[in-house]
């Protein structure tokens, strides 16, 4: 498979199979180790592949009848796994182009408690915004629309390529090059003054008091 295409097709033909770790080997063509099938509704079913060097594949099969054997009865996501944590759950991404220009933008997770989201726009947001803006160009695609990102928790971390879907330009993106630019990326967030700054970040928000984050 050359192409984020090859690999969508790939995954329509896996949805007609018994949905296997072989079966999924098979149509990869790499090694596989884990498929987990989980059911959402009726018209929607989302099956997890993970594969090796912690690579996740998020497909999604959409179940209407009317769009069986199209290219629009599936979608999936390329996501690499990093140790990298966080006491505040946020989604760092570089935006699409707008007036020729892209952007960084950053979704934090919700939060009831008034004080405490206040004290995230105020306090986190700027300061995690300071940390990711001389990384986040190395964040954009390799067209116009298309981004990288990265959504990190206190249980996990991972760097993801925007959702491929038919007649989309991601479906053009070389597969590798994608691979290359999420290790690439995990390997900056990896360095010791971003992680610094990012632990830095947590330690002042953990002192907050307690009544706070309830």
């Amino acid at each position: 498979m050359k192409t984020m295409g090859d690999l969508l097709g790939g995954l329509r033909q896996f949805s007609s199979m018994d949905c296997t770790r072989e079966a999924a080997s098979e149509i990869l063509g790499q090694g596989v180790r884990e498929v987990s099938v989980h059911a959402r509704s009726n018209e929607e079913s989302v099956v997890l592949i993970r594969l090796e060097r912690e690579i996740f594949l998020e497909v999604r099969y959409y179940l209407n009848p009317g769009l069986l054997g199209t290219y629009d009865d599936c979608e999936f996501g390329i996501r690499l796994a990093t140790d990298l944590r966080s006491l505040v759950r946020y989604n760092v991404f570089y935006s699409p182009y707008i007036h020729g220009q892209g952007y960084m933008r950053i979704a934090l997770g919700e939060v009831d408690n008034p004080l405490m989201k206040k004290v995230l726009d105020e306090f986190y947001l700027p300061r995690l915004k300071a940390v990711y803006k001389p990384l986040i160009l190395r964040f954009k695609g390799f067209f116009s629309r298309d981004y990288f990102g990265i959504e990190a928790g206190t249980d996990r971390a991972q760097l993801y390529y925007s959702s491929v879907r038919a007649r989309r330009e991601e479906m053009d993106a070389d597969l590798l090059e994608v691979v290359a630019r999420l290790n690439d990326l995990e390997a900056l967030l990896s360095e010791g003054e971003v992680r610094h700054k990012l632990a830095e970040l947590d330690m002042q928000m953990s002192v907050l008091p307690s009544v706070i984050w309830i």
